[in-house]
C-alpha cells in the first residue's frame, strides 16, 4: 500500500500557512459597512442644505404617489398599460436587470467549491522524467473566502442588480407619464385644429362680406387683399395644427409600440383643471424616487468593489480533492495500489510583488466609488430643481390660466354687445366676425395654458416619486444587505 501520509515537514509547512492565515484573519476580515442613505447625502451634498420644505410648495400635506390631480380615462389607461408591455425601452432595461441577476450569481460562484470530472491517457513511447498514468476521476477545488472577498463581490454585484431593478420601475413610471403627456398634447392639437377650422370660417365669411363691399363700392381692392392675406394666415395655422396633431399621435403610438400611423384615437377636450397637490418633504425624496435610489445602489457597488480591491493584498487559501481510479497495469511498483485512489491538498498564495498591479486597482475602485457619490449628489440635484421648477411653473400656469380666462370672458361679453349692436340695427356683421375671431383666438391661448398645466402637473408627479396606472410591479429586494460580508 501507498502511504498517504505528508510528510513531517509539509504539515510542518502547512501549520505555519494555518497560522499565517488566522494572523491576517485578524485584520483582513475586518470590512466596513457602507454609509446609509442620510450619510450618503450629507458627504455627497456637502456644500448645498435641504430646506425643511419646498421653496415654492403652497399646498401642505403628505405626498399621495397615486394622486395624479386629474382624473385620466379608462382609455388612457389601457395606452399605458400597452406602453408598459410594449415599449422598447422598457424591454431593453428588462434585458439589464435579467443581465444583473446573472452577473451576481456569477459572482458568488466561487463561494462553493467547483467539481470537475478529468481523465488522461498515456500512450506516448518517448521517455519521460514526469511520470504519467493512464486513470479518470473527480476533482474538487475550493477557494476558500476567509477574507470576505468572493462575498464583497457578490454584494456588489446584487447592488448593480438592485441599481437595474430601480432603474427600469423609473423607466416603466417615466414612458407612463411620457404617454399621458403624448395624449394630452394630441388631445390639445386635436382641439386647436378644430378651433382653427373655426377661424378659417370667420375669415372666410369676412372676405365675401369685403369681396361683396366691393362690388357695391362700400371697400376698396386694398381691403380684398389685406382680407386675402388674413384668410391665408389662418389656413396656414390650421395646417400647423393638423400637422402637430398628425406627430403628437404617431408620437403616441411609438410609445405603446405600435406602428407611427397616426391612427391612435385621443380625446377631444382635456381633463378638468387640475386639483392642488401636496409636494411632502425635501427629506423623503430619496425614499420615493426610483433613479435616486438606484444611485444610492451604484454607491454601494462602487463602495463594495473597492474592499475587493483591497483584499487582493491578502493571502488566497485554495483546498483540492480527487478521488479516481488508475491504471496499474502500466506501473512497475513493488507495492500493489488499491483502486479508488484519494488525496487532498491545501495552498496559501501570497502576493509579495505585482508591480502596482494591485495598488493601481485600489486606486481605480476608489475613484469609481468617489464618482459614484459625485453621480448620486447630480441625480439629486436634478431632481430638486425638477420639483422646485415645476412647483414654480404650476403657481404662475394657474396665475396664467385665471387671467386668460377673464380676457376670455370679458371677449365673450364683447360679441355677446355686438350681437345684440346687430339685432337692433346699430352693428355691424363684419365687426361681429372680428370678435369672433378674437374670441376664438383667446380660446386657443387659453387650451395652450391648459394643456401646459396638465404637462407641468405629470412632471411635477414623476419628479416626486409619483406612479401612474399600469406601471405597478414588485418592489426591488435588497438582497445585498442580507449578502454583505460580514463587518468582522
Amino acid at each position: 500500500m501507498m502511504n498517504t501520509n505528508p510528510p513531517l515537514k509539509l504539515r510542518n509547512a502547512w501549520r505555519g500557512c494555518v497560522g499565517l492565515t488566522v494572523l491576517y484573519a485578524l485584520t483582513g476580515c475586518i470590512t466596513p459597512t457602507p454609509p446609509d442613505q442620510q450619510t450618503l447625502t450629507r458627504q455627497a451634498l456637502a456644500e448645498v442644505t435641504l430646506p425643511a420644505t419646498w421653496t415654492f410648495a403652497r399646498t401642505a400635506g403628505e405626498f399621495d404617489a397615486a394622486a395624479l390631480g386629474f382624473s385620466l380615462p379608462a382609455e388612457l389607461e389601457a395606452l399605458i398599460r400597452e406602453a408598459q408591455a410594449n415599449n422598447p425601452d422598457l424591454r431593453i432595461a428588462a434585458q439589464r436587470v435579467a443581465q444583473s441577476r446573472s452577473a451576481a450569481k456569477a459572482a458568488g460562484a466561487s463561494l462553493l467549491p467547483t467539481v470537475a470530472i478529468g481523465g488522461q491517457i498515456n500512450e506516448s513511447v518517448v521517455p519521460s522524467s514526469t511520470l504519467k498514468l493512464n486513470g479518470a476521476g473527480l476533482i474538487a477545488n475550493w477557494e476558500i473566502d476567509i477574507w470576505a472577498k468572493t462575498r464583497s463581490a457578490k454584494a456588489a454585484s446584487l447592488e448593480m442588480t438592485q441599481s437595474a431593478e430601480l432603474d427600469r420601475l423609473y423607466a416603466r413610471q417615466s414612458i407612463a407619464a411620457a404617454v399621458v403627456k403624448a395624449w394630452l398634447t394630441a388631445a390639445e392639437a386635436g382641439r386647436q385644429t378644430q378651433l382653427m377650422k373655426d377661424m378659417v370660417a370667420l375669415a372666410e365669411k369676412q372676405l365675401a362680406l369685403i369681396e361683396f363691399g366691393q362690388k357695391v363700392g362700400r371697400n376698396t381692392q386694398q381691403d380684398v387683399v389685406i382680407n386675402q392675406i388674413t384668410l391665408k394666415s389662418y389656413q396656414n395655422q390650421l395646417m400647423q395644427s393638423e400637422q402637430a396633431l398628425n406627430s403628437s399621435r404617431r408620437a403616441l403610438e411609438v410609445l405603446v409600440g405600435r406602428y407611427p400611423a397616426a391612427e391612435v384615437a385621443v380625446a377631444s377636450s382635456l381633463p378638468d383643471e387640475p386639483a392642488p397637490l401636496p409636494a411632502g418633504l425635501p427629506s423623503e425624496l430619496a425614499e420615493r424616487r426610483p433613479d435616486l435610489k438606484a444611485a444610492e445602489s451604484r454607491f454601494r457597488a462602487a463602495f463594495y468593489n473597492v474592499a475587493v480591491a483591497r483584499k487582493a493584498r491578502l493571502p488566497s487559501i485554495s483546498l483540492q480533492a480527487g478521488i479516481g481510479y488508475v491504471d496499474e497495469s502500466l506501473l512497475a511498483l513493488k507495492e500493489s495500489l488499491d483502486n479508488p485512489v484519494s488525496g487532498a491538498t491545501g495552498s496559501l498564495l501570497l502576493p509579495l510583488f505585482t508591480n502596482g498591479g494591485i495598488t493601481s486597482q485600489i486606486e481605480i475602485r476608489t475613484s469609481q466609488q468617489e464618482e459614484a457619490a459625485v453621480a448620486y449628489a447630480r441625480t439629486m440635484l436634478n431632481a430638486l430643481n425638477e420639483i422646485e421648477g415645476s412647483l414654480y411653473a404650476d403657481q404662475v400656469l394657474a396665475e396664467r390660466y385665471k387671467l386668460l380666462n377673464a380676457q376670455l370672458a370679458d371677449q365673450q361679453k364683447l360679441v355677446d354687445l355686438q350681437q345684440a349692436q346687430l339685432k337692433i340695427g346699430k352693428g355691424d356683421r363684419y365687426q361681429l366676425q372680428q370678435q369672433q375671431l378674437a374670441l376664438t383666438s383667446s380660446e386657443v391661448s387659453l387650451l395652450r395654458i391648459r394643456n401646459e398645466r396638465l404637462i407641468q402637473r405629470v412632471n411635477l408627479h414623476l419628479a416626486l416619486g409619483g406612479v401612474y396606472p399600469g406601471t405597478a410591479e414588485p418592489a426591488p429586494t435588497n438582497e445585498a444587505a442580507a449578502e454583505a460580508p460580514p463587518a468582522g
